[in-house]
C-alpha cells in the first residue's frame, strides 16, 4: 500500500513539474525555451516577404530541400504576411495611447507565434521537423551573410562617393505602415515628428534647439531598381524606439540620444535583430521582429517599385535631419 501511495506521489509531482516547466504566459501547455524551434523570431516574414535575390534564392531553396508543394509555399507566405500585419502596428510607436507596453507586445509575439506554429505543423505534417531544422540553419547563416553584406557594400558605397560632410547616407531595412498622408516615411526619433507636426510642448526645452528648422525630410534609393523618392517629409515615428538617432553620432551637435555604443547609421533595431544587441529588444523592452531602421508608406515602396507589404534594404540619406 505505501509503495502505491509512493509511486502515486511520484507520478503527480513529475506531472506537476512538466507543467510548470512548460507552460505559457498565457496558461497554454507549450515546448520550453529550450527546445524552442524557431527561436521565437519573425522567420517567415522575413523570408518570404524581402524583395532580396539571395534571400529569394533561399525561398527556392527551402521549397527544393524539403521538396514542397506550391500550395504549402503559399500557404508559409501567406502566415509570413500574417506575422508581419500582427507586429507592424505595435512594434511603432505612433503615440502613447495607442503604444503597446512590453509585456503586452511581447506576450502578443508569443502568441502569434504559437498560433501560426501550430499552422504549419498542420501543414507540412512529417515534414514539419525538418522544417524547423532548415529554418534556424538558414537563420544563423543568413545573419552572418547580413552582416559582413552590409559591411561590405557601406564600404564599397563610401570608396565610389567619398567621405564629406554630405554623404551621410545608410543602407537600411524598410518596412512598410499605413501614414497619415500617402507619401511619407517613419524614422525612430520622435523628435522629428514632433518638430514637422508643430508639437513644441512636446519638445523639451534642452533639446528644441537642435529640431527648430524643419520641416525635416530624407531622400530613399533603392538600388535593385534604380529607383527613388526624394524630400519625403518624416511623419511619423518608429519603427520599434523613438529616441534612437542613429544618423547621428555620440558626438555630434544633436547627440544620439540613446545606444551610443553602436556604430554611427548603425539602428538599434537592426543590431538587436542580427546581433542579438540589448538581449534583442528595443528601448522598451519589446522583442524586435525585424531589423528596420525605416518605415515606409507603401505609396513610397510603390514609387521604389516594391510591392505592397514587401520589404527590402534601402539607402536613406539624411543629410537634412537634425
Amino acid at each position: 500500500m505505501k509503495k502505491v501511495i509512493l509511486v502515486a506521489l511520484l507520478v503527480c509531482f513529475t506531472f506537476s513539474v512538466f507543467l510548470i516547466g512548460n507552460t505559457s504566459k498565457s496558461g497554454g501547455i507549450v515546448e520550453s525555451a529550450n527546445e524552442d524551434p524557431w527561436e521565437q523570431v519573425e522567420n517567415l516574414n522575413y523570408l518570404f516577404w524581402t524583395a532580396d535575390e539571395k534571400i529569394e534564392n533561399d525561398v527556392k531553396k527551402l521549397q527544393l530541400d524539403l521538396s514542397l508543394t506550391g500550395k504549402q509555399m503559399e500557404k508559409l507566405k501567406e502566415l509570413g504576411l500574417q506575422e508581419g500585419y500582427l507586429f507592424s502596428e505595435g512594434r511603432r510607436c505612433k503615440d502613447d495611447a495607442a503604444k503597446d507596453d512590453a509585456v503586452t507586445f511581447n506576450q502578443r509575439v508569443d502568441e502569434t507565434f504559437a498560433n501560426i506554429d501550430k499552422e504549419v505543423r498542420v501543414l507540412l505534417g512529417e515534414k514539419y521537423n525538418d522544417f524547423c531544422k532548415w529554418i534556424k540553419t538558414w537563420w544563423e547563416n543568413e545573419k552572418m551573410y547580413r552582416l559582413n553584406w552590409l559591411a561590405e557594400k557601406e564600404k564599397k558605397s563610401k570608396e565610389e562617393i567619398g567621405i564629406t560632410s554630405t554623404d551621410d547616407r545608410e543602407l537600411v531595412y524598410a518596412t512598410q505602415y499605413n501614414g497619415y498622408t500617402n507619401l511619407e516615411i517613419a524614422l525612430p526619433d520622435k523628435y522629428v515628428k514632433f518638430a514637422n507636426l508643430g508639437w513644441w510642448d512636446d519638445i523639451p526645452d534642452s533639446i528644441e534647439p537642435y529640431y527648430s528648422n524643419p520641416p525635416y525630410t530624407a531622400n530613399v534609393y533603392y538600388e535593385t531598381t534604380n529607383k527613388s523618392v526624394l524630400n519625403v517629409l518624416v511623419r511619423e515615428v518608429g519603427p520599434y524606439n523613438e529616441d534612437d538617432n542613429y544618423w547621428d553620432s555620440a558626438t555630434a551637435s544633436n547627440p544620439r540620444r540613446m545606444f551610443t555604443d553602436l556604430a554611427l547609421g548603425e539602428p538599434e533595431a537592426e543590431a538587436a535583430k542580427l546581433r542579438g544587441y540589448n538581449d534583442g529588444k528595443d528601448q522598451f523592452g519589446r522583442v524586435v521582429n525585424q531589423p528596420a531602421g525605416v518605415d515606409l508608406t507603401e505609396e513610397v515602396a510603390a514609387q521604389l517599385r516594391l510591392a505592397p507589404q514587401q520589404n527590402d534594404w534601402v539607402w536613406v540619406r539624411y543629410s537634412d535631419l537634425p
